[in-house]
C-alpha cells in the first residue's frame, strides 16, 4: 500500500485511536531516506542533531544554519512522511524571530515547526499558528536548557512540578499547538496530561500512555560511541558493525 503523507487532521485522529502515533529523528539524507521508506508517521529534524553528528556536547550550540542544512538534505528525499524541524536555541525569543526562523525552516521542507517551552511560550505559539505555522510543543525536560547531565531527570514527582506541568500542557494546546511533546515527565502526570488534552502527547522517557512515541535515530540503530539514554532501547549495534567493516577493509589491504 503506498505511504501517505499524514495532514493534521490525520495526526490528531490519534488521540482516540487504539494506534500509537510514531515520530524518529532524522538528521541527514541516508536516515531521512531510512525513516522515510518506514511507516514511521513522523520524521523530526531534531536539534539533538548536534549532539548526534556534529559532536556538541549540547543542543544549546546547534544554530539555524546547521538546522536549516539538516531540513534541506532531509527534504531531498521524496518526503512521504510529515516532517517537523526544531527551533534552535535562543532563535524564538521574541514573535518576530520566532516567525521569521519558522519560514526558514518551512522553506527549507518542514511541515511544521517544533519549540521547547509551554506556558512561558503561548505567546510565540499563539503568533505563530495566527501566521499558518504549525507549531509541536516540548515540555518537560527541555534539552536547550540543560547544561548537565545530573540534570536529566523525571519530572514532576512533587505537586509543584505536576501542577506546572499540568498547566504548561493545557497553556500550549490553547495556544494552538497540534501536538506536545512530553520528554522525562512522571509517568502518572503523563498519564493525566494525556487524558486531558484534545492534542495528542508524544512520550520519550515518559511512560507508555502517551498518545504517541519518539525516539532518536541513532540510538534505535545503535549508532553512538557515547552510552545510550536510559529510556533509550537500541534495537540493533551499527556502530559495532561500522567499526568490524573498517577493521576487516584495513586488514584486507595491509594484508
Amino acid at each position: 500500500m503506498m505511504k501517505k503523507k499524514l495532514d493534521l487532521i490525520d495526526i490528531k485522529k490519534f488521540k482516540k485511536s487504539k494506534k500509537k502515533l510514531v515520530m524518529i529523528t532524522a538528521y541527514d539524507y541516508v536516515s531521512g531516506y531510512i525513516v522515510n521508506e518506514s511507516s514511521a508517521d513522523i520524521i523530526l529534524v531534531g536539534d539533538s542533531y548536534g549532539m548526534t553528528t556534529l559532536g556538541y556536547d549540547q543542543t544549546s550550540l546547534v544554530s539555524m544554519e546547521d538546522m536549516d542544512r539538516a531540513t534541506r538534505s532531509i527534504n531531498n528525499v521524496k518526503l512521504k512522511t510529515f516532517l517537523v524541524a526544531d527551533l534552535p536555541y535562543k532563535t524564538y525569543e521574541t514573535n518576530e524571530q520566532a516567525l521569521k526562523n519558522s519560514k526558514i525552516l518551512i522553506n527549507s521542507g518542514a511541515d511544521a515547526i517544533k519549540l521547547e517551552g509551554g506556558k512561558d511560550k503561548r505567546e510565540i505559539i499563539e503568533h505563530l499558528t495566527n501566521n499558518n505555522i504549525k507549531v509541536m510543543s516540548h515540555i518537560g525536560i527541555i534539552p536547550q536548557s540543560i547544561k548537565f547531565k545530573k540534570d536529566y531527570k523525571i519530572l514532576g514527582k512533587n505537586n509543584q512540578e505536576y501542577n506546572h506541568l499540568f498547566e504548561d500542557a493545557k497553556e500550549v494546546q490553547n495556544a494552538g499547538a497540534f501536538a506536545v511533546v512530553l520528554e522525562l515527565i512522571e509517568k502518572k502526570l503523563a498519564k493525566d496530561i494525556t487524558l486531558s488534552l484534545n492534542i495528542p502527547t508524544i512520550g520519550i522517557g515518559s511512560g507508555s500512555y502517551t498518545d504517541g512515541q519518539v525516539q532518536v535515530y541513532n540510538d534505535l540503530i545503535g549508532y553512538s560511541p557515547h552510552p545510550l539514554p536510559k529510556h533509550a532501547k537500541p534495537f540493533s549495534n551499527l556502530f559495532e558493525s561500522a567499526s568490524e567493516a573498517i577493521s576487516k577493509y584495513i586488514s584486507s589491504i595491509k594484508s
